[in-house]
């Protein structure tokens, strides 16, 4: 006999929680299933626990530069036998916030809460195999699948025989290894890269790509690049691990290079090559849903190929970020419980991210080569270094500048930060390309001085002085002010 609910929610994750909350809310009667624990790969193997660890880490370089703020620290230094203490204030931080995220307060809102592994028997019927052995089949109007991702790995030969890391395991290890090999160079094997260079890790990064950040705009992951470097951070581009060996109780990563062929010594492999959607038992074919390799396939309503079952997060395919799960959460909520002509499509034309190294990224819509691509070349870019705000040389943090990219009418289409608080600075941009504003208007509010938001207004004013040097602008005024005299 299978228990009835309005809603059922698959994977407790930032996208599942906030689908299930949302439809508690509405006083549906939700059921929100969970392999291991609430939180999602973001609480404990994510967003969490790498920017714990960046912070500890922008310590030990913070602490390196006394000289430049006036002090002079001769005896600092970083042990391997202080990792432990990192990690564990990795952990003690993960754990304060999971408290946030405990199945009584989902309950207190009205989720029925249950720990087990799901799988469709048909496009309704659900069959739940429960962490105590027995078994639930449960019947439900409407369903959303929410599993989130985990790490992909790469098919290279002895790597699973050598062993490796992945953001799974990497913040559990209680010694900074001496040699770290990362294969990848997309958000995560930068940051982590550049945390454990600062522990004092030799870290080369093995990137097939040309670049490393490569979906970000080029002239910043040149300069993220650049800065890497200078830290001790070696980066190996258009570069392919083909073969993992052991010698010894040492490690070596055989690498192609164009027709070079050499090994490289590690003591600890990550591995940050992507993410796959976890879609494994879920026999997601009884239930009619449609999915390839790497994502469920949904319409723009987030409806999957049965149209009473949604997806959202990482599964989707479309941005492998907690806010963009909130979002798409919050898309499903209505789209599930309300009639058609109120439903809401996916926009994702303003959906920022940002990559915290140091100096940090913070993107939102198009970058040059694209908006020079859609757009034909019919673009204005316009571009504000850190070096000339105020209050990042107070800071002492001037490497970077922000790129705005915009139709040639100043409407903006995208935005490039990379400098300090660039996480935080990108939402105003963020709210200039969901309102569709000219870059002229973001002069038009009052900023704190001295702040860094200030490099925003920067980079309007200079749309407004272009506006008012063109020519049909100044004859213009010239006539203007003859009227006066």
């Amino acid at each position: 006999m299978s228990e009835n609910y309005d809603f059922v929610v698959i994977g407790g994750g930032s996208a599942g929680l906030v689908a299930a909350a949302g439809a508690a809310l509405l006083g549906a009667k939700v059921l929100l299933v969970e392999k291991r624990a609430l939180g999602g790969d973001c609480l404990y193997t994510g967003c969490v626990p790498s920017k714990a660890l960046i912070r500890s880490a922008r310590f030990a370089a913070d602490a390196k530069r006394a000289g430049d703020f006036g002090f002079r620290i001769s005896d600092f230094g970083f042990q391997n036998d202080d990792f432990a203490s990192i990690t564990n204030r990795v952990r003690r931080v993960v754990e304060t916030i999971e408290r946030h995220e405990s199945p009584e307060r989902f309950e207190k809102m009205g989720v029925e809460v249950v720990f087990g592994e799901p799988r469709f028997l048909n496009g309704r019927e659900i069959e739940i195999s429960l962490k105590t052995g027995e078994t639930r089949k449960i019947r439900a109007k409407r369903i959303c699948i929410a599993t989130g991702s985990s790490a992909a790995i790469p098919p290279v030969e002895g790597l699973a025989e050598t062993g490796f890391q992945t953001n799974d395991t990497i913040f559990e290890i209680k010694t900074s290894p001496a040699k770290l090999i990362i294969l990848g160079g997309g958000a995560i094997g930068a940051e982590l890269g550049q945390a454990f260079a600062r522990f004092g890790s030799k870290v080369t990064i093995i990137e097939m790509d040309e670049r490393i950040l490569a979906k970000e705009d080029r002239e910043v992951s040149e300069l993220i690049e650049t800065v890497f470097r200078a830290e001790g951070i070696e980066i190996l581009t258009k570069t392919k691990a083909v073969k993992v060996r052991t010698e010894n109780g040492k490690r070596f990563v055989a690498v192609e290079r164009g027709r070079e062929s050499f090994e490289i010594e590690a003591d600890e492999i990550l591995v940050a090559t992507g993410r796959k959607p976890n879609l494994g038992g879920l026999d997601l074919e009884k239930a009619g849903v449609r999915f390839e390799k790497n994502k469920i396939i949904t319409d723009e309503f987030l409806r999957t190929t049965a149209k009473h079952i949604f997806a959202a997060g990482d599964v989707t395919g479309h941005f492998q970020f907690t806010h963009a799960a909130d979002y798409e959460a919050q898309t499903v909520i209505n789209n599930a419980f309300l009639f058609r002509p109120f439903f809401k499509k996916v926009d994702y034309r303003a959906v920022p991210w940002a990559t915290f190294t140091s100096p940090e990224i913070g993107r939102v819509g198009l970058t040059e080569a694209e908006a020079r691509s859609k757009f034909d070349d019919k673009i204005k870019v316009y571009r504000v270094n850190f070096n000339e705000n105020d209050r990042a040389q107070t800071e002492g943090e001037i490497a970077g500048f922000a790129k705005i990219v915009c139709k040639t009418n100043g409407e903006v289409v995208g935005a490039h930060l990379v400098g300090a608080s660039a996480g935080e600075i990108i939402h105003e941009f963020v709210w200039a390309m969901t309102n569709r504003l000219k870059i002229s208007e973001l002069n038009r509010i009052v900023r704190v001085y001295p702040t860094l938001s200030k490099i925003v207004q920067a980079a309007g004013t200079e749309a407004t002085i272009e506006t008012l040097k063109s020519p049909s602008v100044q004859r213009w005024f010239r006539r203007y002010l003859k009227l006066w005299r």
